[in-house]
Order: structure tokens, then C-alpha cells, then sequence
């Protein structure tokens, strides 16, 4: 019985509050908000439209594509992101313009890193082609991983002790 009782109290406790100051939607009160108001005003322009439509037009103005579109190209790839690199020191074991190969101490392997035009490469703090850095040379390197590659952001060397860098 008393389950009978809460049954009924809560269908008809339902349709009470289900019937409000708005009226039905067939008959609406005179107080219920109108389909305009409900909907807000119209622009005729969706939100996710305004951003890139701004940044094309800023292109346009300026003519030309920001530093950071730039950057954006360059990084397509995930290579070139210094903050991302790993780090390895040893010494250098056969330079080359496309590729170096740097010993390491211990039982280490030896790794062989790709050299890019967008490598920055220094001997003793003075930027040199990557076949100028000496055989022998102390180098820390700072490289990312492109799919089968190692790629060298960066090449710190010091010439070796006892001999100049040779030219």
C-alpha cells in the first residue's frame, strides 16, 4: 500500500511542476520568453569561423606569412625542437657534410648523427662547417629522432688537447 501511495504522489507531483508559468508550447503564457529570445540574436557568422578569419586577414595587411607560420612549416616534421632534443657527449671520430660519426667512452656504440644546413655547429665557440671539426675532438651534441635518423640540432666541440683544428 505504502508503495502505492509513493507511486501516486510522484506522478502527480510530476505533473504539477510540470505545469509552469510558461504555459504549453500550443497555448504559451503571456510572460514565456519568445523563439528570439530563447535562440538569441542571429550574426549569421559561426564562432570557430572568426579566429582564422581574423589571422587571414591580418595576412593580407601585412603581406607576408608571421615568423611563427615560418616556425609552424619548419616544424611539421617534430624535428628542430630544441626542447625535445637528447643529448650525447663523446669524440669525433670521422666528420663529414652530411654526417658525423662520434665515439663515445666505455662500451658504448658509436653514433652517427646527420648533419643538416639547419645544424648549428661550433669549435671552440666559433660556428665551422661540420668537416672542419678535428678528429679527436671533445663534442656534446643535441639531436631528435627522425623516423631510422639521428639528426643533430647542435654540435658543441672543443679542439683536441696538443693539436690546432685543422682547416
Amino acid at each position: 500500500m505504502k508503495k502505492l501511495i509513493v507511486a501516486a504522489v510522484m506522478c502527480l507531483g510530476t505533473a504539477a511542476f510540470a505545469q509552469d508559468a510558461k504555459g504549453t508550447p500550443a497555448h504559451p503564457s503571456k510572460d514565456a520568453p519568445s523563439a528570439q529570445q530563447m535562440n538569441g540574436p542571429s550574426t549569421g557568422v559561426q564562432a570557430q569561423e572568426v579566429g582564422p578569419a581574423i589571422s587571414d586577414t591580418a595576412k593580407k595587411v601585412v603581406g607576408a606569412d608571421t615568423d611563427k607560420d615560418k616556425q609552424d612549416a619548419a616544424n611539421k616534421t617534430g624535428v628542430w625542437k630544441m626542447k625535445d632534443a637528447y643529448s650525447l657527449a663523446g669524440t669525433v671520430k670521422s666528420p663529414d657534410n652530411d654526417e658525423l660519426t662520434i665515439a663515445r667512452t666505455g662500451t658504448l656504440p658509436e653514433v652517427k648523427l646527420d648533419v643538416r644546413d639547419q645544424t648549428v655547429v661550433t669549435l671552440d665557440g666559433k660556428t665551422v662547417k661540420a668537416n672542419e671539426l678535428p678528429e679527436g675532438a671533445s663534442v656534446r651534441a643535441k639531436f631528435q629522432l627522425e623516423g631510422d635518423d639521428s639528426v643533430a640540432l647542435e654540435l658543441k666541440a672543443t679542439s683536441p688537447k696538443g693539436g690546432a683544428a685543422k682547416k
